[in-house]
């Protein structure tokens, strides 16, 4: 599956996958582990584990991920630690950052 929804946020710890794409995958949910986790207005929702690859920049993540309810899913630090990513705040765009003679 491609295409799906996804917010860079470098303030969240994980990353969450929306729950629709995991429908969509067929993805296998882990049926004990789900976490509390916590927006930034504060709110405490429960996220269930996903096992699902992502490709994020030409990489894949392999394993364990939560799924959200919402829409959109999150790509937190616990994947964006693994890549370099310029964002341009200005121009509301964002790219990878290659390295000089890459």
């Amino acid at each position: 599956m491609s295409d799906v929804p996804m917010l860079i946020d470098s303030g969240a710890d994980v990353t969450l996958i929306p729950q629709e794409a995991v429908t969509l995958l067929a993805a296998t949910m882990e049926p004990d582990a789900e976490y509390e986790i916590m927006g930034f207005d504060g709110r405490k929702s429960v996220a269930r584990v996903v096992n699902v690859d992502l490709i994020f920049l030409r990489r894949v993540f392999r394993g364990r991920l939560l799924a959200s309810n919402q829409e959109w899913g999150i790509v937190g630090r616990d994947v964006l630690n693994h890549v370099s990513v310029l964002l341009d705040g200005p121009r509301l765009v964002w790219d990878e950052q290659k390295s000089p003679g890459k």
